[in-house]
């Protein structure tokens, strides 16, 4: 029969591993139990409260706010157990400013520190007082103003170009303290750009306010809705242009040269490259000659550019004089058989209540006295109507026919009045 191998507890205690092993989770219980029971009491520092600061509700609705002093923190000494020591926190203590709910003025305020238990069944004790015991706030009513950007950038455009500056943002908000806002005279951006500007660009600039007396004004109780903008730069050619004085309703061979004068005769625009290497000349809109009498005309004529063209010339427009004088007037009367409708549907009949027109044509006198009422049209568009009836006023298109006299013109607007019903 075989003998059976009997348990020994020294041979676990033979083997290095099991030794370590076992050594290591006896040093940790004895030091968990000997924590546990040990009822010594400790301090500490707790470092980083918050300080409360509490204006009244009068206050605040009065626009009073804190504007500087009030993100400051404290700290304290506390006593307990080290377990307890070591599980507190800065949201356990609570600091608050004292007398601070008396405020009711702007101004600069010291203000003593009180600090206690957030809770007060926290196994703890407070045991020093609040380092610092005592803060210093800037009290004031909140004021918010608008200011324009002043661009006082200094740059060098390239000779042949023109560069049109524009602003990320034109103006900026300032809030703050009312007697640091009060001071603010400009907002401004300065700086200056190296080289010869010839194509397009972006650069940004800081905001910087200064005071009536150009002093700049840096204070972090202010509050900018931009600290800084971004300045763009288009870039375009220059072109110097001729201009050509644009017309309408004026006779084919008359001649005006000798009775005409306008300045500026050219013009220098920017504009894209693609755009002004086309153009030859800069044209005005067109003056109409029925508007045109026989005296001294003076006119200022606006520029017809194409688009995205600019005009970078001190005049925004041209100066016209045209001196008629020389010319004649005539009264011609047409009736209206020699009135035409055009425009008006099928379903519609008409008839005139206005019998004739006295139709004012100006010209050289060896071409006016043979002009008579066949050498004029009198049109009359109807396709505006839109389905009114009954008496109706509309404008008359006045013109002298062609191949007739070319070197005269009618004068003045006209209207014929007519009887519209519907078949």
């Amino acid at each position: 029969m075989k003998n059976k191998r009997r348990f020994s507890l020294s041979r676990p205690f033979s083997n290095n591993k099991f030794v370590m092993v076992f050594s290591l989770i006896l040093a940790v219980f004895i030091w968990v139990i000997m924590s546990l029971s040990n009822t010594n009491e400790s301090d500490t520092v707790v470092s980083n409260i918050p300080i409360q600061i509490n204006l009244s509700d009068e206050a605040t609705a009065n626009g009073l706010e804190i504007f500087s002093g009030n993100d400051q923190t404290a700290s304290v000494t506390v006593k307990g157990n080290r377990i307890t020591l070591g599980s507190i926190t800065s949201d356990d203590i609570v600091v608050s400013a004292q007398t601070a709910g008396t405020i009711s003025t702007s101004g600069t305020y010291a203000l003593s520190l009180s600090a206690r238990k957030a809770t007060s069944a926290d196994n703890f004790d407070i045991t020093s007082s609040v380092s610092p015991s005592v803060i210093t706030i800037f009290v004031d009513h909140a004021k918010q103003r608008t200011y324009e950007i002043e661009n006082k950038l200094q740059y060098t455009v390239a000779d042949g170009y023109h560069a049109d500056v524009s602003l990320s943002t034109d103006e900026i908000k300032v809030k703050g303290p009312q007697s640091e806002v009060s001071k603010i005279a400009t907002a401004a951006i300065e700086g200056t750009i190296g080289g010869e500007i010839k194509e397009d660009k972006s650069s940004e600039f800081d905001v910087k306010l200064y005071d009536n007396m150009g002093n700049e004004i840096s204070n972090g109780m202010l509050t900018l809705s931009e600290t800084a903008v971004t300045v763009n730069f288009s870039v375009l050619p220059e072109k110097e242009l001729p201009v050509n004085l644009e017309f309408k309703n004026k006779p084919e061979s008359l001649n005006i040269d000798s009775f005409l004068d306008y300045s500026p005769t050219k013009l220098l625009i920017a504009g894209p490259e693609k755009v002004i290497n086309k153009l030859e000349s800069v044209s005005t809109e067109k003056i109409d000659f029925s508007k045109l009498s026989n005296k001294k005309e003076k006119l200022k004529v606006n520029l017809d550019l194409p688009d995205k063209v600019i005009n970078l010339s001190e005049s925004k427009s041209i100066s016209v004089e045209l001196d008629l004088r020389s010319y004649k007037s005539k009264q011609v009367t047409v009736s209206n058989d020699n009135f035409e409708i055009k425009g008006l549907k099928d379903n519609y009949s008409y008839s005139f209540s206005t019998d004739e027109l006295g139709i004012s044509v100006k010209g050289p006198k060896s071409k006016l006295k043979n002009i008579d009422e066949n050498d004029i049209t009198c049109e009359i568009d109807a396709s505006d109507i839109k389905g009114k009836t009954g008496s109706i006023s509309l404008p008359a298109g006045v013109k002298i026919k062609d191949g007739s006299t070319d070197s005269c013109w009618v004068y003045g607007e006209y209207k014929v009045n007519l009887y519209v019903s519907k078949n």
